[in-house]
């Protein structure tokens, strides 16, 4: 499945270059506009339009963020490519009748932009579809690990969002949300992970816990048994800070602040119950834990 990849990726840039070359460099240059334009309204209306409608019609952010983004890359990509085939035929028409070619240099401009334009558009567009598939089924897509252009992909997203993540003296939780978000089947699997902790099951079940979350208070919290035993649990603590929900210099202070505040928000408790009623905190329902709209407010809740 890899070879596929990369053929399919390879006859892609191809046919950037190509056009990029029969373009020139002014429509090349519209190109930039062209993505800038459909990266920029795919991104706002993923991040506001996919939440809403996610929220309104109760299905899970992972799912409506990726599809609302990318039709709206789709539709503003289509309506710049219908005014650029429009400008190039009349272009096409003039070079015909003034017997004019583009000079080799203003060929070759384009044909470099417009390649950067289609290695941009194809990683997104990959990213986003291995987001969604994970979303849907929990796998990425097949061959992704081995081909050339996959590892690439994932590469660029990773950078990408370690830039955008990136604080001071938080490199590493930083480094580890670029994995996530490049790799979500591996965040998945971390997710699986930190579930199927006895540590983390025992914390579920524990009615005093539950009690001492709900009063907010954080020293209260911290003399938690499960908790502690939580706080003991070096490999689940790990698997924490592989998702880049806690880092190496939080302390147990410090996490119990935090855990303060997500008790006292009754958004969360009211979607946590939801969660244990439906039986969804096994390694077994991971996929549909995500998609459930109740993990989705839970998410929605910690991202404010």
């Amino acid at each position: 499945m890899h070879f596929v990849i990369d053929i399919v990726a390879a006859i892609v840039l191809l046919f950037f270059l190509l056009a990029g070359w029969q373009k020139g460099f002014l429509l090349s240059l519209l190109g930039i506009v062209r993505v800038v334009l459909a990266y920029g309204m795919a991104f706002l209306a993923g991040r506001y339009l996919g939440a809403w409608l996610g929220e309104v019609a109760h299905r899970p952010r992972i799912v409506t963020i990726p599809v609302i983004a990318g039709l709206t890359f789709i539709v503003i990509t289509f309506v710049f490519h219908v005014i650029m085939t429009n400008m190039r035929d009349e272009q096409k028409h003039k070079e015909e009748k003034e017997d004019y070619k583009h000079p080799w240099h203003i060929a070759l401009g384009g044909s470099a932009i417009n390649l950067g334009i289609g290695l941009f558009s194809l990683v997104f567009l990959f990213w986003l579809g291995d987001l969604f598939l994970v979303g849907m089924t929990g796998t990425s897509i097949p061959g992704t690990e081995k081909a050339v252009f996959g590892r690439f992909s994932r590469r660029a997203v990773y950078e990408t969002a370690y830039v955008v993540a990136k604080r001071d003296g938080r490199e590493s939780q930083a480094a580890a949300t670029a994995r996530v978000v490049s790799n979500p089947a591996k965040g998945m699997q971390h997710l699986e992970n930190v579930i199927s902790a006895d540590s983390v099951q025992q914390l579920m079940t524990d009615k005093q816990f539950a009690e001492d979350l709900i009063s907010g208070d954080a020293r209260r919290i911290e003399q938690n048994a499960s908790l502690q035993q939580l706080f003991n649990d070096r490999d689940t603590l790990g698997e924490l800070r592989e998702m880049g929900i806690v880092w190496e210099g939080d302390k147990k202070s410090e996490l119990c602040q935090k855990l303060s505040q997500f008790g006292s928000n009754e958004n969360i408790q009211k979607s946590i119950q939801s969660l244990k009623k439906k039986k969804l905190f096994s390694t077994d329902k991971i996929t549909l834990l995500i998609r459930d709209p109740d993990f989705d407010v839970i998410i929605g809740e910690l991202l404010k």
